[in-house]
């Protein structure tokens, strides 16, 4: 073979060669990436898989839950007090006082514009304040004021003021702000 022809056989072998990496490039890399990207589709979709498995898995506890947190919400709705039965619920903290030897000896409600004010979305319970005056033994009052923690409905003190006077001593008079948590919703059976 003379110079020329071996030129001519090297030259095609290397656009055979140049040819086969340029398929090789144009034709099968396309196919490996395309190859890539389903296995990552499948990895996710397997992910997302497992994840919907797991939450199926938690279903009987999430439902649990969620009787529990209703039955939570109800105790919680019967402890507020409809509004057509606050006066009703100052008669019997009335006698309970009395039962602890406490005695009221005035109620003072709040504002016209408190009372008036209607529950929505936002807001469903209001607190409604009430200045009361009691008078009886320290203690009693004390023993009082946290009996209400166990009170059937949500009555709170935030504030009070005592007052001991020379006669009507060895008892105190106090002045208790009472904050009834009221409801107009309450007593429909809205919630």
């Amino acid at each position: 073979m003379n110079l020329i022809e071996r030129r001519v056989v090297l030259i095609g072998l290397i656009i055979y060669v140049v040819l086969g990496v340029g398929a090789w490039f144009l034709l099968y890399q396309p196919r490996i990436r395309a190859r890539q990207k389903t296995v990552a589709e499948i990895r996710d979709l397997q992910k997302q898989l497992d994840e919907t498995k797991a939450r199926i898995a938690q279903m009987p506890k999430l439902r649990q839950r969620k009787e529990q947190l209703e039955a939570e919400i109800s105790g919680i709705w019967a402890r507020v007090v409809p509004r057509s039965q606050m006066l009703s619920l100052f008669r019997d903290l009335a006698r309970e006082a009395e039962a602890k030897r406490v005695h009221f000896l005035e109620i003072t409600p709040p504002g016209l514009d408190t009372l008036l004010q209607e529950e929505g979305p936002s807001a469903q319970v209001r607190p409604v304040p009430f200045m009361v005056t009691v008078q009886g033994r320290y203690l009693d009052i004390g023993r009082f004021v946290e009996g209400l923690g166990d009170y059937p409905y949500f009555v709170r003190v935030p504030d009070f003021d005592f007052n001991a006077r020379e006669d009507i001593r060895p008892e105190v008079e106090a002045k208790l702000l009472v904050n009834i948590y009221a409801s107009s919703l309450a007593g429909r059976g809205d919630l």
